[in-house]
């Protein structure tokens, strides 16, 4: 059975080059991508890659961060306007607390009662967004709260859940922890 582990660097925390600064293109990037994504059968890695699990996009919120502790992926989600296939972040929590669903959604409902949240947290690779052409990276990967690898991660972790059998929809457990 499949499992994952994020491993999160203390140093990461801190994605600024100067605290004091507003948030910017040229401040945001300090510490990009230190993180480690590992995929497990049992206990043998099947996969490991660098992963940014910080926010760190200039206007974005720090305490939409998951949180340390359990989660779940939930496997090729719809895409909207990002490339290559990627997985949605679930049933866990972000650094103030709040609650993100089985949607991989916060819920906070409108005045219907229908969830308000359009944002989703994601693992997804460094393209940049559709109408953009395929292969047009992101300078780092930018964070605001969702798992961000390389594009050949992104491809490489989709033919593993292939070849176990992973099925869109599938929730894959693991956990955030700091080391």
């Amino acid at each position: 059975m499949l499992s994952l582990k994020v491993i999160r660097r203390v140093a990461s925390l801190t994605p600024k080059h100067w605290q004091e600064k507003p948030d910017a293109w040229d401040n945001n990037d300090a510490a990009n991508s230190l993180d480690d994504f590992e995929i497990y059968d049992g206990l043998r890695r099947l996969f490991s890659s660098s992963v940014q699990t910080v926010v760190n996009i200039p206007g974005g919120r720090y305490l939409d961060t998951i949180a340390p502790g359990p989660f779940h992926l939930r496997a090729f989600v719809e895409q909207r306007k990002f490339y290559g296939r990627i997985h949605g972040i679930c049933n866990t929590f972000d650094l103030d607390g709040q609650q993100i669903d089985g949607r991989s959604i916060e819920p906070m409902p409108g005045k219907d009662g229908a969830p308000l949240s359009i944002d989703r947290w994601l693992m997804h690779d460094w393209q940049k967004l559709r109408p953009s052409l395929p292969m047009q990276l992101t300078r780092v990967a930018w964070s605001a709260g969702c798992f961000v690898v390389l594009p050949m991660a992104l491809v490489h972790i989709g033919f593993i859940f292939d070849q176990y059998g992973i099925q869109p929809g599938d929730l894959i457990p693991g956990e955030l922890i700091t080391a």
